[in-house]
């Protein structure tokens, strides 16, 4: 045998008594070693339901805090939104998450645990874990006005009565009052029921359909007959403002268009009474004829509802609402127009916050059931004997009052309701639309009562920003 040989033999006899050693080794290790192994395993578990736990927690929290002002309302939200997004059949079982509404803060804990599966070998069952999460609120404030189609068309199959729930509901949305709950109650007890925030939203209304009615607010006086302001509404034979849509010679409160293109922008008027005249001398005052006669009704077709400026108050609104009566021609250019004033901080209608602040948005909700008409003797634009303006005037002039409020930032909803509205019209209500999912047809009623309500519900979302 040579030396290689030897040395050969020498070193099996020796790995032979050494693997002899390691698996023994081995045996009084393998437990510790199964242990490690299992040990990661079960960790990686439970850091995976600590992550998910986290992610879920931060989603409800945003949900609450974008929800509402109120505690509840924000606690019951969280909730939802947790569950939502950490269902029971996920790994780890978690606990009721603790809400906290500090101030502008929504603070937000939860437990949960892991049952493991491989460190039961050291005696530990479950491993647990926590996680939390703080949203600061930032309260955004909301300035909407409704322009709402009151014309004649609206009375068939009493499609007034549905405009009227659906800018009802709108309100009660808006303001977090629940739409069944505020149609049972009393007008006056809307305010007391308001969960949001009301200094953070404001509302306004424009009814139009000849032309719109600006109230008393034209002769400088609020609702209560109370000083409102400077007047924007010349008045040279002194009548007094009416509720009278009679045969009183007072004015009922529509007022007449400017020349173009100051019908298509916000600016500080004046402007003149509407006063329907079909009488010879054509006196736009409609004097009493030779027998103290008026030759024809000075307020005819003139809308019976007054604009609403922006409020704070959903008892003030609904009141307002409830008076809508259908009468009319459509002229929706002039109602977005008085909508756009309404809207504006400037003069003659001041209740609005400036453009530019970052803290406030501002929208404007646009319906009609039909595509614009010109009256055959009187409107917002006067007789009609009087100029060659026709319905491709007045849309042209709405697509301009569109682009004028898109300038200014504001968010246009359109909403073309009932079956009888052209495709054409719809066109210029899609073009009009900030975008194309914010305009809607409404075929029927129930579905125009649906799509304010959806309106109201995307709108009360930017009352609270994350």
């Amino acid at each position: 045998m040579g030396n290689l040989d030897q040395l050969w033999e020498k070193f099996q006899k020796y790995f032979n008594d050494k693997s002899a050693s390691i698996a023994v080794m081995f045996a009084l290790m393998a437990p510790v070693l199964i242990g490690v192994v299992g040990m990661s395993l079960d960790l990686a578990q439970a850091y995976l339901v600590k992550q998910r736990l986290g992610q879920a927690l931060d989603a409800a929290a945003l949900a609450g805090a974008a929800s509402s002002t109120d505690e509840d309302v924000i606690t019951q939200k969280v909730k939802d939104f947790f569950n939502a997004n950490y269902p029971e059949e996920s790994i780890g079982i978690t606990f009721e998450p603790n809400v906290q509404v500090v101030g502008d803060e929504v603070i937000v804990t939860a437990d949960a645990y892991y049952v493991t599966s491989f460190l039961r070998v050291l005696g530990i069952d479950k491993i647990d874990v926590s996680a939390g999460t703080t949203v600061l609120r930032e309260v955004q404030g909301i300035e909407v006005v409704l322009v709402m189609d009151n014309t004649g068309s609206m009375s068939t199959n009493n499609n007034i009565s549905s405009l009227r729930t659906a800018a009802s509901n709108f309100v009660y949305i808006m303001y977090g009052i629940d739409p069944d709950e505020g149609e049972a109650a009393d007008t006056s007890s809307l305010d007391t029921m308001a969960v949001r925030d009301r200094d953070f939203i404001k509302i306004g209304l424009v009814p139009y359909s000849t032309s719109v009615n600006v109230g008393p607010y034209g002769l400088g006086e609020d609702m209560s007959g109370d000083y409102y302001g400077e007047a924007f509404v010349n008045n040279p034979h002194n009548l007094s403002y009416t509720t009278n849509s009679g045969t009183s010679t007072n004015w009922l409160g529509c007022v007449l268009a400017q020349d173009y293109p100051l019908d298509t922008t916000d600016n500080e008027g004046p402007w003149d009474m509407y006063r329907y005249c079909r009488d010879e001398d054509d006196d736009p005052y409609c004097h009493l004829n030779k027998y103290g006669q008026v030759s024809k009704k000075p307020n005819e077709i003139c809308p019976r509802t007054p604009v609403t400026p922006l409020s704070t108050s959903p008892s003030v609104l609904k009141a307002s609402i409830d008076t809508m009566q259908a009468n009319g021609h459509t002229y929706g250019n002039y109602g977005m127009v008085w909508g756009y004033r309404v809207l504006s901080p400037e003069f003659p209608f001041e209740e609005a916050v400036p453009w530019e602040n970052q803290y406030w948005r501002k929208a404007i909700v646009m319906m009609t059931d039909g595509q614009n008409t010109m009256h055959s003797y009187y409107s917002a634009y006067g007789p009609t004997k009087d100029h060659n303006l026709g319905p491709s005037d007045l849309n042209n002039r709405f697509a301009d009052v569109c682009e004028n409020l898109k300038e200014q930032g504001v968010i246009i909803y359109t909403v073309t309701f009932y079956s009888g509205v052209n495709e054409s019209t719809k066109d210029f209500y899609r073009e009009c639309a900030t975008a194309e999912d914010y305009y809607y047809d409404a075929p029927n009623q129930e579905d125009l009562i649906d799509v304010f309500e959806q309106i109201g519900r995307e709108l009360s979302n930017l009352h609270i920003k994350e």
